[in-house]
């Protein structure tokens, strides 16, 4: 990235600033930054948020070693009209809380029964004026590597995610019970009866499913055309989701629980070792099966079958008990029986999400996959949401989930 198009969009990052990142990091008042190179290390349409710049540094230490330094800088939209629409749903401000309120006290919580494993990346500096944005670790340099999203996670990798979200679920259920104002940040819900600049992508996304299910062996007649009656149902099945029961059992959602925000360390021979999840913009502090239904039916892999969802939520239940009975949770410890009843109250997140996110996870070609391409009503961008809806690999796991949609009764 040029000097000019770094100085007019982001004009903070600068050598001054980044020697003062350092030397705090590193508690050495004599690093000296020699030059930065800024570059976008995630093509467009892998983040519909923010912008994502990887900031390699070249500096000297006190003792005139040369070294580098890689970080991760995520910046709120500079475009108007994206920062306006994300301004409204709180995100950047219910990050932050993440990180200044509730991650330090999980990490505690856990690290006091022995766990010590990592839940999210180190954020280095914070801004919650002029531009807002963070900057983080670079995590590839431990090891960690976002998955192929086209392909999905399977079923060893999501076990692992789920061990991660169920350690973060216990924690932020037990921080609640003894300190209410940390979730107060995490009250704003996803999708409301006040907020409704993304209604249009929910409902335009259920019917151009519905009309593509017309077309599949399984799916054509009856499911089709539930999936086009959703259309007017759609979004106060989705306020009812986000409405928090308070003598329920509720966790802090990470609330974007899908493969683009998951980075995996692996041994050579490929095999998974552990899981670090990004991005807690959207938090929401209710029942925990908003995150699972949004992991299991938009991410799994196509080999992940609905008899193996029983088994990752088995695996998950197992996790979450342990840790909120090591954790001394003074509330009654939601039962495996419990964690399916709430799936079937709330799984319609997962389903409002899939059918719009299942086929962004396929997409290759993304010159218009942001916000505007997906809400918009240009030529550009509703040709966008034509291919998109179209592409003919989209049949393969929505087709299978909608029957499993239809059995449980999320689409009635």
């Amino acid at each position: 990235m040029d000097q000019a198009t770094i100085e007019e969009k982001y004009p903070f990052i600068t050598r001054d600033y980044l020697q003062g990142i350092l030397r705090r990091e590193q508690c050495e008042s004599a690093i000296k930054v020699e030059s930065f190179k800024v570059v976008a290390p995630l093509a467009k349409g892998e983040n519909y948020s923010s912008d994502i710049l990887r900031v390699t540094v070249n500096y000297t230490t006190g003792s005139h070693n040369h070294r580098t330094q890689t970080y991760i800088i995520k910046v709120s939209f500079a475009r108007d009209e994206d920062a306006d629409l994300l301004d409204a749903y709180d995100v950047f401000k219910r990050e932050i809380a993440v990180y200044d309120v509730v991650m330090p006290k999980v990490e505690q919580l856990l690290s006091s029964i022995g766990y010590s494993k990592r839940l999210a990346p180190v954020a280095h500096a914070i801004h919650a004026t002029t531009i807002k944005h963070f900057v983080f670790e670079d995590l590839s340099l431990q090891g960690y590597k976002p998955v192929g999203r086209a392909a999905g996670l399977n079923f060893g990798q999501l076990q692992l995610v789920l061990e991660k979200i169920a350690k973060f679920h216990a924690a932020t259920a037990v921080l609640y019970s003894i300190e209410e104002d940390a979730m107060a940040a995490h009250h704003y819900r996803n999708i409301s009866e006040d907020v409704p600049h993304f209604y249009p992508l929910f409902q335009n996304s259920v019917v151009a499913c519905g009309e593509q299910a017309s077309n599949w062996p399984t799916t054509r007649g009856k499911i089709a055309e539930k999936l086009c009656a959703l259309e007017k149902t759609i979004i106060a099945k989705g306020c009812r989701v986000y409405t928090r029961t308070e003598t329920d059992f509720n966790v802090l959602n990470h609330g974007d629980l899908w493969v683009n925000n998951v980075m995996l360390k692996t041994e050579p021979s490929g095999k998974p070792t552990d899981a670090i999840l990004v991005d807690y913009a959207t938090g929401f502090f209710g029942s925990p099966a908003i995150d699972l239904s949004y992991l299991l039916f938009t991410s799994a892999s196509n080999d992940v079958t609905v008899e193996d969802f029983d088994l990752l939520l088995q695996h998950y239940h197992g996790e979450l008990v342990d840790t909120l009975t090591k954790l001394k949770y003074a509330k009654r410890v939601p039962t495996l029986l419990d964690i399916q009843v709430e799936m079937l109250r709330k799984g319609h997140n997962g389903v409002m999400f899939s059918t719009f996110l299942i086929p962004l996870r396929l997409l290759e070609d993304t010159a218009n996959a942001d916000l505007g391409g997906l809400l918009g009503r240009t030529e550009e961008a509703i040709a966008f949401r034509k291919r998109l809806f179209s592409h003919p690999k989209y049949q393969d796991r929505m087709e299978y989930l909608l029957n499993f949609y239809d059995r449980k009764g999320y689409l009635d």
